[in-house]
């Protein structure tokens, strides 16, 4: 049998064709009039596994005057992936999953097998040519989900360079903006391990008073203990009013005030006892207690949920594993090209799309 075929390797750059490189281009462009073969194609799977060939059935002819010559198989190779991770730190309330896809074309479209007209059988109308092209080994899939033991090696190679870094920030920020996830936030404070001379350090560098006499043998319910506030209106437990005003910018000021200020200018409304850290009081707007982290303290915070590494927060202690899911998979875009013996070209209108598996 005489079929050539055109050994490549996946890469960006372009790439040799040996033998075939004499068919990388077309060797006559057609033009209106130009009498040339007349193909079609159907193959028997739109899926191949990596390295395997996939069969296909072409059929064409050519006008009279005209020889065939030759057959070809031509294709683009597709790369997706998807890349993601969630967070499942121990403890934490946030939901959060940050997702990459990629789609690109990493090998442009090229001749990959010749296959000489001889090969083909004439059935009373067209030529008919049943054969296979061969694929490469290369383009297995990859599928890595969920693995039990962390491998950086892995990551850094499936994954955007600053993916971990912006998965970090992104929670950070959810954490720390303000105090829409004030229940993720506590959590994480009372279920991450810090250490008291991480909370030393943080009271030093920002000015506040958090904890720094945790007990080590139950953090947990130590810290837990501390975290206190009040979820209903308790007038037994008002330690100061605040009322509010509007800056020149129109943004709104909060002052607070002790429990015998007077002032009959101004609403007053009653502020809870709770941590040094939280500001717990009753919102006429809302018509319900609420509360927030006091400003002075969310850089203290932010700075400590900033210590937690990616792979700490993507952590499923439930299910020891760790959250991520990365997938990577190739598709070929194929035509079928007839060729005669003056150099005329006919290509199939239909592109077959092949899945590797």
């Amino acid at each position: 049998m005489n079929i050539k075929y055109c050994s490549f390797t996946l890469a960006l750059a372009a790439l040799t064709l040996g033998s075939c490189a004499k068919h990388d281009l077309f060797e006559k462009n057609t033009v209106m009039g130009e009498r040339v073969p007349t193909a079609s194609w159907e193959v028997g799977s739109t899926a191949c596994k990596a390295g395997e060939e996939f069969t296909f059935k072409g059929k064409y002819y050519t006008e009279d005057g005209h020889v065939p010559h030759h057959s070809e198989v031509w294709y683009s190779v597709q790369r997706d992936e998807s890349a993601a991770a969630t967070v499942k730190l121990p403890g934490t309330t946030l939901n959060y999953t940050q997702t990459v896809n990629n789609s690109e074309i990493v090998r442009s479209n090229q001749l990959i097998a010749s296959f000489d007209h001889a090969l083909a059988e004439w059935d009373g109308k067209q030529f008919v040519l049943n054969a296979s092209v061969p694929t490469s080994a290369t383009l297995a899939p990859v599928d890595w989900k969920n693995p039990k033991d962390w491998d950086q090696e892995k990551f850094d190679s499936y994954y955007p360079a600053e993916f971990a870094q912006e998965f970090c920030d992104k929670i950070v920020e959810y954490l720390t903006k303000d105090s829409t996830y004030l229940a993720a936030l506590q959590n994480t404070y009372i279920n991450y391990p810090f250490t008291n001379e991480q909370f030393a350090a943080v009271n030093e560098k920002y000015g506040v008073s958090l904890p720094t006499d945790i007990d080590q043998t139950k953090p947990d319910a130590d810290k837990s203990d501390r975290w206190f506030t009040q979820r209903a209106h308790n007038p037994a437990k008002v330690v100061g009013y605040y009322y509010t005003s509007v800056d020149g910018n129109g943004n709104t000021v909060v002052h607070e005030v002790p429990v015998d200020y007077v002032n009959p200018d101004v609403n007053l409304f009653p502020v809870y006892s709770s941590s040094p850290w939280l500001f717990c009081r009753y919102d006429d707007e809302a018509g319900s207690v609420i509360t927030s982290v006091r400003a002075q303290y969310m850089p203290a915070f932010k700075e400590l949920v900033q210590q937690i590494t990616f792979s700490e927060w993507i952590y499923d202690s439930s299910n020891q594993c760790y959250s991520v899911a990365f997938g990577r998979t190739y598709s070929l875009e194929s035509t079928f090209h007839v060729v005669d013996t003056e150099g005329n070209r006919g290509k199939a209108a239909d592109i077959r799309t092949i899945s590797i598996n």
